[in-house]
């Protein structure tokens, strides 16, 4: 469904993915998970075209080369930021209606419907603003924001980061639940037991390539995952 052949992206002078090849199938949650810096991020940006990059992207086949965000977005392929990345000053609901920018105004009434049933703090809230919201709280609203566009493929960047012990546990929640509804999710995390638990393939990257693969309960029995991302 989304395919990455040797993509590679750089900064200056600075390579920070380095032949990068992956690929999300239909009904999949993966995880690609490393220690800060080791490049996931920029594998994201690379996917939804917000930094330059060689390789190839492809989604359902068709190449994504020279495609603007917008036009990825629209093709179904939908980015949840680092740090939530909300209008903090805009309430829940304003937040909702500009994940839904590209829709027509009774299907963005029908999304933030759905979203509210999906997440009712976030009807509790709709009126507040949205910087005055709990961190879990935050990171719900981004992941419905995100949903809001319809996504088929929905990219997660480090949904865990700030997050209490019991969010976490209700993110996986939110994950499972999206991906039971027939979306892909592909989930970046520094949380390497978080992913392993919610995903069905997982790549581990270290300076910008990526250096082992597999099934998760496979990974886990790797001793080099073990020792650099189990604790163990």
């Amino acid at each position: 469904m989304l395919l990455l052949e040797d993509v590679r992206v750089s900064y200056g002078g600075v390579q920070a993915v380095r032949g990068v090849s992956m690929r999300v199938e239909p009904g999949q949650v993966v995880g690609l998970v490393g220690a800060n810096g080791a490049g996931k991020t920029s594998v994201l940006n690379a996917i939804t075209g917000l930094v330059g990059r060689s390789g190839n992207v492809s989604f359902d086949g068709t190449t994504l080369d020279g495609a603007k965000t917008a036009d990825i977005v629209r093709r179904g392929v939908i980015q949840v930021a680092q740090g939530r990345q909300l209008f903090p000053d805009m309430t829940v609901l304003e937040n909702l209606e500009l994940g839904g920018f590209l829709l027509q105004p009774a299907q963005v009434r029908e999304g933030i419907e759905k979203m509210f049933v999906q997440f009712p703090v976030l009807k509790e809230r709709a009126s507040q603003n949205a910087g005055t919201l709990s961190g879990g709280e935050q990171q719900m609203l981004a992941m419905a924001r995100g949903l809001m566009g319809r996504p088929r493929v929905l990219l997660v960047d480090e949904p865990c980061l700030g997050l209490a012990p019991k969010m976490v546990g209700r993110l996986a929640e939110v994950i499972r639940q999206i991906n039971a509804e027939g979306i892909s999710v592909l989930v970046v995390e520094q949380n390497t037991a978080f992913v392993f638990n919610l995903a069905h393939y997982a790549y581990v990257i270290e300076n910008g390539q990526v250096v082992l693969e597999g099934e998760p309960e496979r990974l886990k029995r790797d001793d080099r995952v073990r020792s650099a991302y189990l604790g163990i």
